[in-house]
């Protein structure tokens, strides 16, 4: 899903900045026509729709959700962008039940917000059969509270950003560290170790879409900010947030990091990767 621009601001998705590390994941995993794949979470279908176009017409994608406005949202994008290979289904990642294995199963930004990622990542693979692709993409939000990563310059607000975001993701249950974990996580829950692929960005200049992934990621995350003390409507100032650190960071020659992204894959073959 590419950015938008409402009354002037640009708007973009924070999803937007992952869609090529999801692709790139999806393709080396070896997802190609054909395949049956499932995609736990799958919000309003964009990953769903990344796996459609790897398998084909030949194949099919199984993408599921509780979020009764996400699957609403979701079947209509694939209505109007003609992807008749997947079905959405409105039901929790914890009561589904499968008829046949997949060949793959694709996630990302899941684990993060599961309480027992391990015990989701033996749920995930039970779904597969001999020789299924796992493949998994997730955020490490912790990364913008590094030395290395908050202060090349120092930009105050790059800062309040990290620890108000950071703080309020860790209060509402939310792994931040959940990008790094993912070997160990696999490790844990008796699975092969996975390929890993990473990406951070650098947003700087003046124009870079990148600022706006700050604006709508406090945009999403201030209901539950003020709902749990981190900070309120008035110190946040969201509708400004993007030009106000854009005009911070070009003024201090810095540049602001967005999250680490993690991804890994892997062939599971009777507990070994293949």
């Amino acid at each position: 899903m590419g950015s938008m621009r409402t009354g002037g601001r640009t708007v973009c998705p924070p999803t937007a900045f992952a869609q090529s590390l999801t692709e790139e994941l999806i393709a080396r995993a070896g997802v190609g026509p054909g395949m049956r794949v499932l995609v736990p979470e799958a919000g309003t279908g964009d990953v769903a729709f990344l796996v459609a176009e790897r398998v084909g017409d030949g194949g099919s994608v199984l993408a599921t959700d509780e979020d009764a406005a996400a699957i609403a949202a979701a079947r209509s994008k694939a209505r109007e962008q003609r992807f008749h290979q997947v079905e959405f289904r409105e039901q929790a990642f914890d009561e589904l039940s499968f008829d046949q294995p997949f060949d793959a199963v694709v996630s990302r930004f899941f684990l993060m917000h599961r309480a027992d990622p391990v015990a989701t990542l033996r749920r995930v693979s039970s779904a597969l059969h001999g020789g299924g692709r796992l493949v998994v993409h997730e955020w490490h939000y912790e990364s913008m509270l590094w030395d290395d990563t908050s202060e090349w310059p120092d930009l105050p607000l790059y800062r309040r950003f990290a620890r108000w975001s950071v703080e309020t993701m860790r209060r509402g249950g939310a792994h931040v560290d959940m990008g790094l974990r993912l070997v160990n996580a696999f490790a844990e829950a008796g699975l092969p170790l996975p390929t890993l692929r990473t990406d951070l960005h650098a947003v700087h200049g003046s124009g870079a879409s990148g600022y706006a992934f700050f604006e709508e990621t406090m945009r999403e995350l201030l209901p539950s900010m003020e709902r749990l003390g981190v900070a309120n409507a008035s110190d946040v100032a969201v509708d400004t947030f993007a030009q106000r650190l854009e005009e911070e960071t070009v003024t201090m020659r810095g540049h602001a990091f967005l999250p680490l992204q993690v991804g890994a894959f892997a062939r599971i073959e009777s507990g070994r990767a293949a």
